[in-house]
């Protein structure tokens, strides 16, 4: 077995058609006690011919480079396309790759693919502030919309690809936080939903809403929902887009204020507050 950058061994490697040039993998990432169903599922989609674009696919034994949590309890599956930088072909590929492939994981929702280059450059858990080049949204067979009894994913998110497009630096944002009772979030997340859709949260790119699932997992008695925005060093102008959340979403909080958290690094030294700025709630 050859040494890898994305398992640290590859213990299978299928490659059945030629390697286009500056290449890159839709990433799928399974618990270790299903990862022999899935890999088989996939090998036969793969030489049978159904996959399409897709030239190679992996397994691999181990993630490193991630999260403790990652490397013990999942093994990853690599599906190989390019070339990297043709985006609507490597999104249809995942697509199409997702029809026959189903695949949803919680703590993400999403498809990641990542390019050779980045590869070699690691991971966020080493450091990296993006590992993945093109992503696609995923949804579970029995998905739950409603954040209060939704027990398969940790959150639930809402974007929208013109809104996020006109936003050059996604890694430049932070987060309003809003904490509701779990018995007033689903009407909570409803109602932003519905003002993000019809553009009335200013400057606010994306948004997240915890779950269940998730809430049970970090002990959390409230439920959360996380308004993107930024750039961060702009004092004014995420205070701006805040002011204008509370007001939208007439929002109140017992201490009376809504905070915004900005992320850092794996590898930097945690912030002395998680708080980067505060503003007083209705």
């Amino acid at each position: 077995m050859a040494a890898d950058n994305d398992g640290e061994y590859c213990e299978y490697h299928e490659i059945l058609y030629e390697t286009p040039d500056k290449s890159g993998k839709w990433m799928q990432f399974y618990p270790v006690d299903e990862i022999d169903v899935k890999w088989e599922r996939a090998k036969d989609l793969y030489r049978t011919g159904k996959l399409k674009g897709i030239y190679a696919i992996k397994r691999g034994i181990k993630c490193p480079r991630t999260s403790p949590t990652l490397q013990k309890y999942f093994q990853p599956l690599f599906f190989y396309c390019g070339p990297a930088y043709k985006e609507e072909e490597i999104m249809q590929y995942g697509k199409d790759l997702l029809k026959e492939m189903p695949y949803h994981k919680a703590d993400t929702g999403h498809m990641l693919y990542k390019t050779d280059e980045q590869s070699e450059t690691g991971t966020r858990w080493t450091g990296q502030e993006r590992n993945y080049r093109y992503k696609i949204k995923t949804t579970p067979a029995n998905f739950d919309p409603n954040p209060s009894t939704n027990t398969t994913d940790m959150f639930i998110d809402e974007s929208n690809d013109e809104i996020i497009s006109k936003y050059n630096d996604e890694l430049n944002v932070g987060k309003w936080i809003q904490y509701y009772a779990w018995h007033n979030i689903d009407a909570a997340w409803e109602n932003a939903k519905k003002l993000y859709r019809e553009r009335e949260l200013e400057g606010i790119v994306f948004m997240k809403v915890s779950t269940r699932l998730g809430g049970k997992k970090k002990v959390m008695p409230m439920g959360i929902i996380c308004f993107y925005c930024g750039p961060v060093d702009s004092k004014e102008e995420v205070e701006r887009y805040g002011h204008n959340l509370i007001q939208k979403t007439k929002y109140s909080s017992r201490d009376g204020f809504m905070c915004y958290q900005y992320k850092y690094n794996y590898n930097d030294t945690p912030p002395s507050s998680p708080w980067l700025y505060r503003i007083e709630t209705i």
